[in-house]
């Protein structure tokens, strides 16, 4: 075959390279890519309407005071140790009811002579008036002066327990097994009687005490945490006991009682808790930063990162917007990982490779 004239040759060759360079791009076109992104992972967030702050009380309560008045001379409980019921807490002097009791008693003595006396006048009345040496008359006095002394007696007896029953209210001893949160008096003081002296809260429930606003009032039977102070990872479930009838006149809350659920150690008395209502049985609110929400014109949504590295549109209804997060109602749940950057240069089925310090920090959870 003759060679190919120049003028020929030069096109063809030309041809080839084009369909060479043709098909390295279509194999650069065909070969997937994996973009570098930074992923963040869903957090659970309450709103600022659904969080309030309490505090940590006993579901039983006893304000204790002297059936009594008296002169403490006896304090030995102090705020904070623990009782068992029976325990003596604090003593009023007994001086005066010494004297009252022996007064009583001899009342009692003088009592139980006059009754012998009119006990004895009565039989021989009785031995009279058979043989008519004196009138019925006489004799029914005698009768009726018997029956006087006796309840004489009776009354100074009454007495005399009464007298001794008050004694015994000198000293003041705990109605539960407890700790005491509080002592409001001390040795030397005076005390009047029903004056509340001690507060014992007692062993058992821990209770959270909040004031909700009363545009929450209708939310408070709902399903609701508590998350003890500096301790955010130990939430329990708290369930609603008590919620006042009407609200405070200064403040308009209404303060409601959550039961705490579980370890009841876990909760100091006194200490600060934080009650969220999660409102219709719905989870909480979700956290996400600002820069992971897309609107490609179909609706706001964030891109959730697969096992595989591929990633999903996922649509979201946004709550509320800040300087550098965004709450959302629904559309993620917490431990879900979204990308947090450049969300508007994705597209759907696309494959993304997490900084190396993130996928570690992400393998490290996922083996967890």
């Amino acid at each position: 075959m003759p060679p190919l004239p120049l003028r020929l040759l030069t096109p063809l060759a030309l041809l080839v390279v084009l369909s060479g360079c043709n098909s390295k791009a279509d194999s650069a076109a065909q070969a997937p890519t994996s973009r570098p992104v930074l992923a963040v992972t869903v957090e659970a967030a309450g709103t600022q309407q659904s969080a309030y702050t309490g505090v940590v009380a006993a579901r039983t309560e006893s304000n204790l005071g002297f059936r009594v008045s008296g002169k403490v001379i006896e304090r030995k409980v102090d705020p904070g140790q623990h009782v068992s019921r029976g325990d003596t807490l604090l003593v009023l002097d007994i001086g005066d009811f010494e004297l009252a009791l022996r007064s009583a008693k001899n009342r009692v003595n003088a009592a139980q002579a006059q009754l012998r006396q009119r006990r004895d006048d009565e039989n021989r009345y009785q031995r009279l008036a058979s043989t008519g040496a004196v009138s019925r008359q006489i004799f029914d006095q005698s009768a009726t002066n018997l029956r006087v002394a006796q309840a004489e007696l009776a009354a100074a007896q009454s007495d005399a327990s009464q007298i001794e029953n008050r004694r015994t209210y000198s000293v003041l001893k705990a109605d539960g097994d407890g700790i005491i949160t509080d002592v409001l008096a001390d040795r030397g003081q005076v005390v009047a009687e029903g004056q509340i002296v001690a507060r014992l809260a007692h062993d058992g429930a821990r209770e959270a005490i909040v004031n909700l606003p009363e545009n929450q009032r209708d939310l408070a039977a709902q399903k609701a945490l508590a998350l003890p102070f500096g301790a955010a990872d130990q939430a329990v479930t708290a369930t609603l006991r008590e919620l006042s009838a009407s609200a405070d006149p200064v403040t308009r809350t209404y303060r409601a009682r959550y039961v705490l659920q579980g370890q009841v150690e876990r909760f100091a008395l006194g200490s600060t808790i934080t009650v969220r209502l999660q409102g219709n049985g719905q989870p909480l609110q979700t956290r996400v930063p600002i820069g992971a929400l897309q609107d490609a014109g179909q609706g706001t949504g964030v891109w959730l990162i697969g096992d595989d590295q591929k990633i999903s549109f996922a649509p979201v209804k946004v709550a509320s917007l800040g300087q550098e997060d965004a709450l959302l109602d629904s559309g993620v749940t917490p431990g879900q990982t979204i990308v947090a950057l450049g969300a508007h240069l994705l597209h759907s089925g696309d494959t993304v490779r997490l900084l190396p310090a993130q996928a570690l920090a992400l393998n490290r959870k996922q083996d967890q």
